[in-house]
This record gives C-alpha cells, sequence and structure tokens, in this order.
C-alpha cells in the first residue's frame, strides 16, 4: 500500500463530528502516552521498565459560535444535566480524505476566553477511552 509522500498541512486539519467537520475550528492536538513500571532491582547500573497501558488525550480549539451544532454537541456533553456522556463518533481529520485519528472520547473540560481586541475562543479537552486508531488513506 502506498500512503502519503509528503507531510500534511496544518490548514486542513480539523476535527469531524458526526461525520460533519465543525465550523471556525483552529486546531486540534493529541497526546499518546504508554505507562511504565519501574522493573530495576539491586546491583544494575541501568534502571529497567516494563510496559503498562497507553492512553490518550488531546484538544480543540477554535472560534466560539454556539449556533454551530457540531460545537454546540461538545459543549453539551459537558454542561448537560448528565455531563460524561462517551461520544463515539468524532474524528481528528488530517486532511479532508479518509486520514484521520479516531477514538471514543469524554469531554473533560473547556474555555471559553472573551477579549476586547479579538473573537471570542474556546478550548476544549477530552480523554480517550480504549484505542486510538489512524486511518490512512491507500
Amino acid at each position: 500500500m502506498a500512503y502519503n509522500t509528503v507531510p500534511f498541512h496544518g490548514k486542513v486539519c480539523r476535527v469531524e463530528k458526526n461525520n460533519v467537520a465543525m465550523d471556525y475550528a483552529e486546531g486540534w492536538s493529541l497526546s499518546v502516552t504508554l505507562d511504565m513500571a519501574d522493573s530495576s532491582r539491586s546491583g544494575q547500573d541501568w534502571k529497567e521498565a516494563l510496559p503498562g497501558q497507553a492512553g490518550w488525550s488531546g484538544s480543540f480549539s477554535g472560534k466560539f459560535v454556539a449556533g454551530n451544532t457540531e460545537q454546540k454537541a461538545f459543549f453539551d456533553n459537558l454542561v448537560a444535566a448528565t455531563p460524561g456522556v462517551k461520544l463515539t463518533d468524532v474524528k481528528f481529520l488530517l486532511d479532508v480524505s479518509t486520514n484521520a485519528f479516531t477514538g471514543n472520547i469524554f469531554i473533560t473540560g473547556f474555555q471559553i476566553a472573551p477579549s476586547l481586541t479579538e473573537v471570542v475562543k474556546f478550548t476544549c479537552n477530552f480523554q480517550g477511552d480504549g484505542a486510538l486508531t489512524l486511518t490512512l488513506a491507500a
């Protein structure tokens, strides 16, 4: 299989919910980590470790437009009377094609930042639930 042979450009990376790209996005970030347990013992000069569980989290940001259906769905997920509903329809697009990271998320927080000199912006934080998948168009 042949995959992309040049880097993706950030200007086309967007967050998609329910197969619709969220409008007014400014960017997203993902952080994937692997827990490591120290398995060192006496007499060693170098530490040893055993791999544990992997996890992921991140954030996305944009210009706040509460009338945008996809934005509102993220805010409602946390502000609703029963927050903490797992979102299973979110993609972190690398381009306008099928190149994307996908996985289930929980919205863990969001910040709204009004300013006298700029439009109102938001940042939404999330925690991944289960595996993160990278899908690349062949």
